[in-house]
């Protein structure tokens, strides 16, 4: 038996324990989502003990919840489930697919959690979905969409990875630009209100705006990522088709990532508005730490790991406190990024580092 929020759970189907943070933001997105508009009805399409649905139901106030499971032991327990925390709400033993083309719902919330990957589903999810849907999605094959296996994302996400120290960064975009451009084919814009990479997924919480204006400004935040394997130096493109393959520093062949989203990862206002109530939940203040540190982060999509770069310079180290102090002092935006404390995201020119850096070097070699 597992308790989480309002909802008990017991066995039969598989729950992840640790994803009691992500479903905990979800909540709270929802409920900030509310106050804009109407949220009447979700759908929990890989539901297993139909924790996410069921949580939507008691701890949101949405009346109308609908579940799907496949596998028929799992399916079993989700009726127990349903039952036993005295949920009004439809279960169905059908995959995604097969729900989405039979039926005339439209949904308002749609959380897609499945076990790894979640390209197989969301060209379907787009057909029940409708103008101002929100949509969100955890992925576990990392390694996929990270550059580990560079086929596999290609094939599913129909993007070329980066095997790198920004594989993180460039991973999470890929996802999101997969979304958009599979969005944008049903007349969907997007709205990011928070991404993030966490322990061995990604997860990201969008929202889902129709016209064609919409799905067409989605598109114009589409490029991809490039990165020199000789010096480190890195950036972003806007645009399909990447229009240099020479690095501008030391005129290497670039590696190019993408396509993938070169827009912003969050919206500050649904951002404050989790900070807000998350003491109305149980989170721990290790996952608060890391909403905070979302928060900080600028929306620069560039990203910089100081040892890697001090590595390739043939320098010893530098403190990356000190890089991050004397690039605010020259007017740039820097951070550190939610997924990785070592990495700092900044829209600093790639040769100002490169001479922070030295200049940093040079003055503790000479105080010694």
């Amino acid at each position: 038996m597992y308790k989480e929020g309002s909802i008990t759970i017991t066995g039969g189907a598989f729950i992840n324990e640790k994803a009691k943070f992500t479903r905990d933001l979800s909540i709270l997105i929802v409920n900030c989502i509310k106050s804009k508009h109407d949220i009447k009805n979700v759908l929990d399409p890989t539901a297993a003990t139909g924790i996410r649905g069921m949580r939507y139901n008691k701890e949101a106030g949405i009346n109308e919840v609908d579940f799907l499971e496949i596998n028929e032991t799992s399916y079993a327990s989700l009726k127990k489930n349903i039952k036993q925390n005295k949920i009004k709400g439809n279960a169905y033993n059908v995959s995604i697919q097969e729900f989405a083309n039979t039926t005339k719902n439209k949904y308002d919330v749609i959380d897609l959690d499945p076990f790894g990957g979640a390209s197989p589903y969301i060209f379907d999810i787009m057909k029940i979905a409708k103008d101002n849907t929100l949509l969100f999605v955890t992925i576990t094959d990392t390694a996929v969409l990270c550059g580990a296996h560079t086929n596999a994302c290609l094939k599913l996400y129909n993007a070329v990875p980066l095997h790198n120290e920004i594989c993180h960064e460039a991973g999470l975009r890929i996802l999101i630009g997969y979304i958009a451009r599979i969005a944008a084919s049903f007349n969907f814009g997007i709205d990011v209100h928070l991404s993030m990479v966490y322990k061995h997924y990604m997860r990201v919480w969008l929202q889902l705006n129709y016209n064609s204006n919409n799905a067409l400004a989605s598109i114009k935040n589409i490029g991809y990522m490039f990165f020199c394997n000789s010096c480190g130096n890195r950036g972003s493109k806007s645009g399909f088709a990447p229009t240099i393959d020479k690095c501008s520093v030391c005129n290497s062949k670039l590696t190019v990532g993408g396509p993938l989203w070169i827009g912003k990862l969050k919206n500050t206002n649904t951002i404050n508005y989790i900070i807000k109530e998350m003491d109305s939940l149980d989170i721990k203040n290790e996952d608060k730490k890391i909403i905070n540190n979302i928060l900080n982060e600028n929306d620069a999509n560039t990203c910089y790991s100081i040892s890697h770069m001090t590595h390739r310079l043939k320098l010893g180290s530098v403190k990356q406190s000190y890089v991050i102090d004397e690039l605010k002092n020259m007017g740039y935006d820097v951070s550190v990024t939610h997924y990785n404390p070592n990495m700092i995201r900044t829209n600093a020119a790639y040769s100002d580092i490169v001479n922070v850096i030295k200049k940093l070097y040079d003055e503790r070699i000479s105080h010694k």
